[in-house]
């Protein structure tokens, strides 16, 4: 192929589509072609009529355009190129930007990948002189490496199937997001068989139960069905409009558990805890206990005076998870100390007496660890075990509004009470069956045995 250096007179480029529609900001450019001339030439397609298209330099065309100017230099490729070299000569010259997203860098390698096989055939034999084109001589070519090459061609891929992978703010957590979707859908088809299976012996039939007690939906649409005074105990461990996924975000970079997380905005948040509380009231049995985890700072008194505006009653000094050999977090390291207590409270409707009576309000428990976790808010299995036996009784019966992990619901489990919860997420669900399906029932357990 010939390829002659040129100048030609800018009106005589056809423009043509482009892969790129957005230039951003050309000043700094026109600025400098006007003062120095367009030092880059353009790469144009010689029509054979005094014409030219335009195959590479659209950035500089437009400027060039905007400057005013007559002439331009080019690179002049002969008419016989078919219009997929053409479409590939525009597109390796893109590869080189430095400004292109990383969703247009992985579009644009894809794009250029089927254009060399559409050009050059597949490669279907390993053999050096073999025809057709492979992914590795493709990133040869493009001067990448072929494991970031591929991976470029499975994230653009993938962002077809998954369009909120757009939402990761570089490729390494776009990589880091696609892994994760493609562990939920395992985890969900794994989690559909193991939920599907007829249960045939009295511990399958007690699994299949815990199983269909965490309850996919709204509560304060399923909360509906339940009638007044139907329950002893409820732990409510609600959003805490505090932008969780943000803050979790900027300390501990992609968070992948907290992506199906439910926040409540602010603004909306008094609301949101005054009909929950209302229509927790409703469902409790006459003497019942509610517990009510909550973010002290800014909503502790909310939480309180709502809770008690509802009809419960109780004080201010509630109950406290000390986590054990946790190092804390602080948004504010300067002005803060770490954080490594999370506060509830405990409040009655009627007059229940406590089941372990004389118990302090302290439960020191290690937090689940980062790797083990399968909900953001996690809470280890043991600590809600202590919880519920300081609270609850033999044959008193628990309701969960926000199942999360669904841990509550397993400690209550290993202590025989019966009861049911609810969440919006199925991949957290799906999660939890396949953990009460490698449990064993009475003895479910976030620490491992020492």
């Amino acid at each position: 192929m010939s390829i002659v250096l040129k100048v030609v007179p800018l009106s005589s480029i056809v423009f043509g589509e482009r892969f790129r529609e957005d230039y951003g900001d050309m000043s700094t450019l026109i600025t400098s072609i006007k003062k120095e001339g367009l030092i880059q030439p353009l790469a144009v397609k010689d029509n054979g009529d005094g014409t030219y298209t335009l195959l590479a330099g659209g950035r500089r065309y437009k400027a060039c355009t905007l400057a005013e100017i007559v002439e331009v230099p080019v690179r002049v490729y002969p008419d016989t190129l078919t219009d997929m070299e053409m479409r590939c000569i525009e597109l390796m010259e893109n590869v080189a930007r430095k400004d292109l997203s990383w969703i247009e860098a992985t579009n644009l390698n894809k794009r250029i990948f089927e254009l060399q096989e559409a050009i050059h055939g597949r490669k279907v034999s390993t053999a050096p002189d073999a025809p057709g084109v492979s992914k590795r001589d493709v990133a040869e070519l493009l001067g990448q490496s072929k494991t970031s090459f591929i991976d470029d061609l499975n994230l653009a891929k993938a962002l077809e199937s998954f369009p909120e992978l757009k939402e990761a703010k570089t490729k390494s957590d776009a990589m880091k997001m696609f892994k994760r979707l493609q562990e939920e859908v395992v985890l969900s088809e794994i989690a559909k068989r193991v939920n599907n299976k007829q249960a045939s012996t009295p511990i399958a039939i007690q699994k299949k139960e815990l199983m269909e007690s965490y309850i996919v939906g709204n509560f304060f649409d399923m909360i509906k069905k339940i009638p007044n005074n139907a329950v002893d105990i409820v732990e409510v461990d609600p959003p805490y409009a505090i932008e969780l996924n943000q803050k979790r975000e900027s300390l501990l970079g992609v968070n992948t558990n907290a992506s199906h997380y439910n926040e409540v905005d602010a603004k909306e948040y008094k609301t949101f805890l005054k009909e929950l509380f209302k229509e927790c009231y409703r469902i409790m049995s006459s003497n019942s206990w509610i517990i009510c985890w909550y973010a002290p700072e800014p909503w502790a008194e909310v939480v309180h005076s709502l809770m008690r505006e509802a009809g419960f009653e109780g004080n201010r000094i509630g109950g406290i998870w000390y986590k054990e050999n946790a190092s804390g977090q602080s948004m504010q390291p300067d002005k803060c100390l770490s954080n490594i207590y999370e506060p509830f409270y405990y409040m009655r409707k009627g007059s229940p007496a406590l089941s372990k009576q004389g118990r302090a309000n302290v439960f020191a428990f290690k937090p689940v660890t980062a790797a083990k976790k399968s909900h953001p808010t996690e809470r280890p299995i043991e600590l809600m075990e202590e919880i519920l036996r300081t609270f609850a009784w033999e044959g008193c019966r628990l309701c969960i509004p926000f199942m999360g992990s669904g841990n509550t619901r397993l400690a209550a489990s290993n202590l025989g009470i019966s009861g049911f919860g609810y969440d919006l997420s199925s991949e957290y669900k799906d999660k939890y069956i396949l953990r009460v399906e490698a449990g064993n029932i009475g003895n479910f357990k976030s620490y491992k045995e020492d």
